[in-house]
């Protein structure tokens, strides 16, 4: 059987990543804001936003939602969702290693490690690209996207897990390998088996991404003078600051704040 993109069929993709707590998540972004923003946050900008699952919670907290993606089908269809419940937000089709916006955002937030660099040359102008869509004193939250235990990240048999909503049945399984030490490159293979209402379709994504460890990251944000880091805390629980001692790392966030 034939594999299909896995990005070009946002519905099944959304369902395969709902098992996140999204009104959970935007409450701990609202603490974000409240706690360490600077600035008056108005607007968020979710780079590699896909089908923008953070999109409607965060809408009712009053926030201006941006997505910004290079699959037309994601775009395209957060555009329909947020039509179809009265949102008025705003989608860039760009590449998240160097993208340009009209206007700056209070709030940039990349979700479930979907930072997209292959090289430290794209990790640059990622950054570059963030600080200068973002307003000063505003936010940078990372979830996922640094590597705090590769070891446990690039595991030889990946994740598995299954998910169920109506006649919809789905197995997703991911899996990390790195093939590029010196240059820190991994590939990520996500697929996915859909039953739906008795009609089966397999989905398949790869994807090369370079590694970032933690003090790489540090060295990186403070050569760069354009952001202050935060902090870092493990499983989105700011009351779990990321230490030596830690143990059972899982989704781990970072922040910064633009300077």
């Amino acid at each position: 059987m034939n594999k299909k993109n896995c990005y070009d069929h946002p519905v099944y993709y959304e369902l395969a990543f709902s098992f996140r707590d999204i009104p959970y998540e935007v409450g701990v972004i609202q603490h974000t804001i409240k706690e360490f923003s600077r600035c008056e946050v108005r607007s968020l900008l979710e780079l590699a936003c896909g089908p923008s699952q953070h999109m409607i919670e965060l809408s009712r907290h009053g926030l201006q939602f941006e997505g910004l993606d290079i699959n037309q089908a994601m775009i395209d269809y957060s555009k329909e969702k947020a039509k179809a419940v009265g949102i008025d937000a705003i989608f860039h089709k760009q590449s998240m290693a160097e993208f340009r916006l009209e206007r700056q955002v209070d709030y940039v937030f990349i979700a479930l490690g979907d930072l997209y660099v292959r090289s430290n040359e794209e990790l640059k102008s990622h950054l570059c690209s963030v600080a200068s869509a973002l307003r000063q004193g505003g936010l940078f939250l990372l979830d996922w996207c640094i590597q705090f235990e590769p070891a446990k990240m690039f595991k030889l048999e990946g994740d598995s897990w299954e998910v169920k909503k109506d006649d919809i049945h789905l197995q997703a399984h991911v899996v990390m390998k790195p093939f590029d030490h010196p240059h820190q490159l991994f590939e990520e293979q996500l697929d996915i088996e859909v039953k739906d209402r008795g009609d089966s379709l397999s989905l398949s994504s790869y994807s090369v991404k370079r590694a970032i460890y933690p003090q790489e990251f540090l060295a990186l944000i403070k050569n760069m003078g354009q952001f202050e880091f935060i902090g870092w805390w493990n499983n989105w629980s700011l009351d779990k600051p990321l230490l030596a001692s830690t143990e059972d790392i899982f989704r781990p966030i970072t922040l910064l704040r633009k300077l």
